[in-house]
């Protein structure tokens, strides 16, 4: 698959070109064998090393659950993700994360060691947690711009993305007293534990050991779940490379070129998603609210049905992601809450573009998405005051006692509204992330759809706020 940059979005090995097709001349079946077929064989390798060694770990910790030694387990957590590592085609790219993951054992028991001594007053600002953010910024900002070519940066940003998380996490629950120091075989483990080295989701630590403490019980059930996420994945590979572009011609309207564009990279995203899915359950994991019941197996990442047809940005953020919005609300955003709603959501966003490695597209698509996601959030809130009306971003979780309730008319006409702009939000912030921004400029990209995000953006401030 041709893609220009690496991300933990857009993990895909760079084997085929589906731009060479040239799609109004082919058929169905002719897309589907020249460039769907084509597609799935170029991430083969991956998957199944990712999945199989996902299965075996799953299997040696179901089989010997009762006799596996804690350390034994973490041991092969760590081996199995290592494995999956040296796969890597970079070998700048495994030196930088070894050595990524040696000092920063050595820096959490540093700073560990160091917030013993330092005085009440200086806490806020020379806390362990904000220690190690800004080391971790420092060292991607290096491998980035000195240390790493663009190729090989590219290659393991995202495997640094959810390194990071997990090393921010972890400091924060320390700090917290939620956890102790974890030993360095415990540390290895987590960090490296193969259901999510590669392509996610984060995990926290306490979310790690219970796979030890309360193994999951495998069954028929474990097998088939993990080939049905595979398969979805593989299903949105093909409509992210083949499909999109089969259905919308690029002699479409502006418009639905741009709907195209955007419905590409999300579909290229659901794939991630899923597949990331299949490696947890593969390992064992699942979600914790189903954890003991044998007949289901789940590991919820993200849910296309609420961002493809979206009630509101918000919606969109929390389930664009679901593990790294769980991040970032309990680590960034609560800890910045303090200083206002507003400054805590950009701060928020501010992070999340310095994970995904401070790519310039990326990081205008996340602070626009947060400004347009505040300021509709805003809108909701005032137009359901002024005019007594249930349309907030939530339906009210007990008796709703607005004169115009959620299946009111008017209430539906206006949800119907906000879904719309929702959408075209979608597209506006969504073709940035097409290969050919990086030809033409953000800019560019803006201009060729009159900048009308933008235009929302201000009559959302104008209405909520003068």
């Amino acid at each position: 698959m041709n893609i220009d940059e690496y991300d933990y979005d857009l993990y895909i090995d760079k084997y085929y070109n589906p731009d060479a097709i040239n799609y109004d001349e082919e058929t169905f079946f002719d897309v589907l064998v020249n460039c769907a077929l084509l597609s799935i064989q170029s991430i083969l390798p991956i998957l199944s090393r990712l999945i199989c060694t996902n299965l075996c770990f799953g299997v040696l910790t179901s089989v010997f659950s009762d006799k596996l030694p804690q350390q034994l387990f973490h041991s092969l957590s760590g081996i199995c993700g290592i494995y999956l590592v040296l796969t890597l085609s970079s070998a700048q790219g495994k030196v930088m994360i070894l050595l990524l993951f040696g000092l920063s054992y050595i820096c959490i028991k540093f700073t560990v060691i160091i917030q013993r001594f330092i005085r009440p007053m200086l806490y806020p600002y020379l806390s362990s947690s904000n220690l190690v953010k800004c080391a971790l910024i420092a060292f991607s900002i290096l491998c980035q711009h000195k240390f790493l070519d663009q190729e090989t940066w590219m290659e393991i940003r995202g495997i640094v993305m959810i390194f990071s998380m997990k090393m921010i996490s972890l400091v924060d629950d320390i700090e917290r007293e939620s956890i102790i120091l974890p030993s360095f075989t415990n540390f290895f483990g987590y960090i490296f534990s193969s259901a999510n080295i590669l392509f996610g989701p984060w995990i926290s630590f306490q979310d790690y050991m219970h796979l030890y403490r309360q193994p999951t019980k495998k069954n028929i059930l474990w097998v088939l779940s993990t080939i049905k996420q595979v398969f979805i994945s593989l299903l949105f590979l093909i409509i992210s490379n083949c499909f999109a572009t089969y259905l919308i011609s690029d002699e479409s309207n502006l418009l639905l070129v741009s709907y195209r564009e955007a419905l590409s990279f999300r579909n290229s995203h659901y794939f991630i998603s899923f597949l990331s899915e299949a490696s947890m359950l593969a390992a064992g994991f699942k979600n914790s609210k189903i954890w003991k019941n044998d007949h289901e197996w789940r590991y919820i990442v993200t849910d296309p049905i609420k961002i493809e047809f979206p009630t509101a940005l918000a919606i969109v953020v929390t389930y664009w992601n679901k593990p790294m919005h769980d991040f970032l609300k309990k680590y960034v955003y609560r800890a910045w809450l303090p200083l206002g709603r507003f400054p805590a959501i950009l701060l928020t966003f501010a992070i999340s573009s310095f994970l995904h490695g401070f790519e310039p597209k990326v990081s205008v698509v996340l602070l626009s998405l947060g400004v347009f996601s505040y300021l509709q959030y805003a809108l909701r809130d005032f137009v359901s005051k002024a005019f007594n009306v249930c349309v907030r971003v939530y339906p009210c979780t007990r008796v709703c006692c607005h004169r115009y309730k959620r299946n009111d008319i008017r209430s539906r006409t206006l949800q119907i509204l906000f879904s719309i702009t929702t959408v075209l939000h979608l597209i506006f912030l969504g073709v940035l992330m097409d290969s050919s921004t990086d030809e033409i400029g953000i800019f560019e990209k803006w201009r060729n759809l009159y900048f009308y995000s933008i235009w929302i953006m201000f009559v959302d401030l104008l209405i909520a706020f003068l």
